[in-house]
């Protein structure tokens, strides 16, 4: 294979700034799918799950290469070399709309319009959401770098502030974080042009849990605690963390942020992006024009759907949101639990509801089920409830994508109260049934320590992605 040293181009958009050891973008699609065509007749002949390691599939775009995609903290993201793997392929046309029903942070979303393509994306929570919007709103340096110092400056200049509704916050962060943080909210509401905004109610998000007694190296909140360490060296390390946060100052740690972050959307507005990511439904289920409409996505208006989808006894997406949720007022109305009820894969469910498990309909799935259930009822009616929502959004999907269009679907399997829960196959036997053909299987070693997850105490780590290509054929 040829390589080439990166050119710049103004009037060039899209990947090919971005990518230096790829002679063209032509390059780039003729390999991507020389490799799809030969996965897809190895399938075809074998019918097995083929292994597949999309960061080597995809070596030219290196894994530090991030643009916008850490601009915040976001649990169990996808790792963005298998959307940009299928978004160079022919199985994305050249015009055509991409949608994400489970968008999270907006990593599809963000190669979407990296690759060329005009994307949509759907997510119960509310703080995913404005990350995913952010992160897809190229900014240049020179809109954004003056707030570095007028964010700061007129939140010290404040006397009065308002606390938000944030649950046990003095368990959470010292009297002085309170104050400093509650500043920098009313400082940033005050900005007028509203893509500033947001940008800088982001920034402020992810140095929420920089500043809290949270322990950083867990998604969920959980105070740190030096006395349950027996390690001396460890239990120094933590109550040096626990110091640092009692004497850390939020305006400091903002600042820095602040910098990086416009760092982040410089690298992506350089790109000289065309393509435009929305955020249109907040339920995969129920597809809707926009947030604010009633109104459903019309049938076959999708062209590829690449997504995600939560795990049975998903990762807790809205308690490790939680205390930006009440920062940024998401609480003022809501609480976490109203939240969570809208999350497929949630945990929370009254003892009524689970004291009976009822039959799914897919019978490797109410196998394992049924055995679940004679260990721990709750664990039995998450998981299935979770198959059973999973079947709303996968049938949603067969409805907006067009006839002949693929869904690609990136999922883990994981363990249930010691049994095998294959997820894998239960979604694959559902969109079957819904209508769907299965035209590839792949699996994919997780190689991020951030997403080989244990998702809770009756469920086991998640080290493997697989990745289901379907396609629609009425």
């Amino acid at each position: 294979m040829n390589v080439t040293t990166r050119q710049k181009n103004s009037s060039e958009t899209t990947e090919n700034d971005r990518i230096s050891t790829i002679k063209s973008k032509d390059e780039i699609q003729s390999i991507i799918n020389t490799q799809l065509d030969s996965f897809f007749e190895q399938y075809e002949s074998e019918k097995k799950a083929i292994p597949a390691n999309f960061r080597k599939l995809v070596s030219w775009v290196p894994y530090s290469e991030s643009l916008t995609h850490y601009i915040h903290q976001y649990p169990a993201k996808l790792l963005k070399h298998i959307p940009i793997f299928f978004l160079n392929s022919r199985l994305v046309t050249k015009e055509g709309m991409v949608l994400d029903p489970f968008c999270g942070s907006g990593t599809v979303l963000l190669e979407s319009i990296v690759a060329g393509k005009n994307a949509i994306g759907c997510d119960a929570n509310p703080i995913a959401r404005l990350i995913a919007e952010v992160k897809t709103t190229p900014l240049s340096a020179s809109e954004l770098s003056p707030y570095v110092l007028s964010v700061v400056r007129r939140a010290k200049s404040y006397r009065k502030y308002d606390l938000p509704n944030v649950v046990n916050i003095n368990h959470w962060f010292p009297e002085h974080t309170q104050k400093s943080l509650s500043r920098l909210y009313r400082a940033i509401n005050e900005v007028e042009n509203e893509k500033h905004r947001k940008f800088l109610l982001v920034t402020f998000s992810n140095i929420i849990k920089k500043v809290s007694f949270c322990d950083p190296n867990l998604s969920v909140p959980v105070k740190l605690k030096a006395e349950k360490y027996t390690c001396p060296t460890y239990k120094s390390n933590i109550q040096s963390r626990i110091n640092k946060i009692d004497s850390i100052e939020p305006f400091e740690v903002f600042e820095s942020e602040l910098k990086q972050n416009i760092l982040r959307m410089e690298r992506l507005s350089e790109l000289s992006i065309k393509n435009e990511a929305k955020i249109i439904s907040v339920d995969a289920r129920k597809i809707t024009r926009s947030i604010d409409s009633s109104h459903m996505l019309p049938d076959g208006s999708v062209d590829t759907i690449i997504t995600s989808p939560p795990y049975a006894g998903a990762q807790k997406y809205i308690r490790a949101s939680s205390l930006s949720l009440g920062w940024l007022d998401y609480c003022e109305n809501s609480t976490l639990r109203d939240f969570e009820k809208k999350n497929i894969g949630r945990e929370h469910y009254s003892k009524s509801e689970y004291e009976s498990l009822p039959k799914l309909g897919i019978s490797a799935a109410d196998t394992v089920l049924e055995k679940i259930g004679k260990k721990n009822k709750l664990r039995a009616y998450i998981s299935f409830n979770y198959l059973l929502e999973m079947t709303d959004a996968i049938k949603e999907c067969y409805r907006v994508l067009k006839n002949q269009g693929y869904c690609v679907i990136v999922i883990g399997n994981n363990k249930v109260c010691g049994y095998d829960f294959k997820s894998s196959k239960y979604l694959k036997d559902i969109a079957e049934s819904v209508g769907f053909s299965t035209k590839l299987v792949l699996i994919d070693d997780i190689h991020s320590r951030g997403l080989m997850t244990k998702r809770n105490k009756t469920a086991s780590i998640i080290n493997s992605e697989w990745i289901l290509v379907l396609q629609k054929n009425e």
